[in-house]
C-alpha cells in the first residue's frame, strides 16, 4: 500500500516509547479483520462442474476444438484439491507441440459496471503435478470494447511440485468503454514433449475489495537493516472509521505472532493518513512484528493489523 495524501510524520510523538528486548508484555489475542471482498467469479473453487461456469479451449484454434473434444486435456478432478473436494487439471500430455490450454469465464458489461473505480484483486493457486521443474501459468482479466481488446490485468503464476503456490495482484478497475470481459487461465506446452506439464488449479478469484477500516504497510520493505534507527509504517484510517470516532492509534513492536510486546506508543493522529516512525530499540537480529491497533480511546482494539518484519545485519553495521 502507498499513501499519497496527507502524509504526516509523527516521530516526535514516539520519544516516550519504551523498547527493550529484555522486557516484554503479553498482549491480548489478535483478531484479524474478516474479509469483506466479493468474488465475481462463479465456481472459482471448481466444485460444480455441472454449472458450466467455465469454458475450455486450446490454441491456436482448430475447427474441431470444443469443450467435449478436449475433455481429456482440461477437466475437473478429485486427484488434488487445495480446498474442498476437487480442482481443475490441465493435462498437456494429451496435446501436441506448440499448443496452449485455456479455461475462460466471460463477463457482461452490466456485471462489471457497478465496480468501476473499485480496488480489485485477481488471484489463484497452482500446483505442478509433473513435467518441467517449474511451470508458468497465466491468469488474466481482459476487457473488450467494440473495436477490440481494450485493456488487461495479467498475473504470472509459477507452479512447482512441492506445494500449492498462491499468487495475487491488486489493481484499480477502470470500466472505460468495456462492452464485455473475461478471465482466462492459460498454460502452454513445454518445448520438450517428454516433459509436458500437468498442472492443478484451484481457488481462482476476481475480487472487489472493500475499504478496510485500518490499513498499514511497511514502505521500505520487510527488512530493517542495522544500523537503521527507525522503521516507517504507513497507516490509513478509512473515512467511515474516522467519522465513527475511531481516531486513537496504538503501535506495539512485537514477537512474530503479535502476542509479546517489546514496547509501544499510543497517539491520536491529526489526519487519517500518517507515517509512524517506530524505533527498534535494542532488539537483536531476528523476526518481529509491528501490531497497529485502532479504537475510540486508549486501550481499545476495534481493528488491528500485524506487519511482520526482520531485523537483520546491514552492510554498514559496525
Amino acid at each position: 500500500m502507498r499513501i499519497y495524501r496527507c502524509i504526516f510524520c509523527i516521530s516526535c510523538l514516539l520519544s516516550t516509547a519504551i523498547l527493550s528486548s529484555a522486557q516484554t508484555v503479553a498482549l491480548p489475542p489478535l483478531a484479524p479483520e474478516a474479509s469483506s471482498a466479493i468474488n465475481l467469479l462463479a465456481d472459482g473453487s471448481f466444485e460444480a462442474a455441472e454449472a458450466g461456469a467455465w469454458g475450455f479451449a486450446d490454441w491456436p484454434p482448430r475447427p474441431e476444438t470444443s469443450d467435449r473434444l478436449i475433455a481429456d486435456s482440461i477437466r475437473y478432478t478429485t486427484e488434488q484439491a487445495w480446498d474442498g473436494e476437487s480442482c481443475l487439471v490441465f493435462d498437456l500430455t494429451t496435446v501436441g507441440e506448440g499448443r496452449t490450454l485455456i479455461a475462460r469465464q466471460p463477463f457482461t458489461a452490466d456485471q462489471l459496471e457497478p465496480h468501476d473505480g473499485s480496488p480489485m484483486r485477481i488471484s489463484g493457486r497452482v500446483l505442478l503435478g509433473s513435467g518441467p521443474t517449474v511451470q508458468t501459468v497465466g491468469l488474466t482479466l481482459r476487457q473488450w470494447s467494440d473495436e477490440g481488446l481494450l485493456s488487461s490485468e495479467h498475473l504470472r503464476m509459477t507452479a512447482d511440485v512441492n506445494e500449492w503456490a498462491f499468487w495475487s495482484r491488486d489493481f484499480v478497475f477502470r470500466m472505460g468503454d468495456t462492452r464485455r470481459a473475461d478471465v482466462n487461465v492459460t498454460i502452454g506446452q513445454s518445448p520438450d514433449l517428454t516433459k509436458s506439464p500437468i498442472v492443478y488449479l484451484d481457488d481462482v478469484r476476481l475480487e472487489v475489495l472493500a475499504t478496510a477500516p485500518l490499513s498499514a504497510a511497511l514502505p521500505w520493505g520487510e527488512a530493517l537493516l542495522s544500523p537503521e534507527g527507525m522503521l516507517p509504517v504507513e497507516v490509513l484510517i478509512s473515512e467511515e472509521a474516522w467519522a465513527e470516532g475511531l481516531r486513537h492509534l496504538r503501535w506495539d513492536l512485537t514477537s512474530p505472532d503479535g502476542l509479546q510486546s517489546h514496547g509501544h506508543e499510543e497517539l491520536a493522529p491529526p489526519t487519517r493518513s500518517i507515517v509512524l516512525a517506530v524505533p527498534p530499540g535494542d532488539i537483536i537480529q531476528g523476526r518481529y512484528g509491528v501490531r497497529v491497533s485502532l479504537g475510540r480511546e486508549p486501550g481499545e482494539r476495534t481493528h488491528e493489523v500485524l506487519l511482520p518484519f526482520t531485523r537483520a545485519e546491514g552492510p554498514f553495521a559496525r
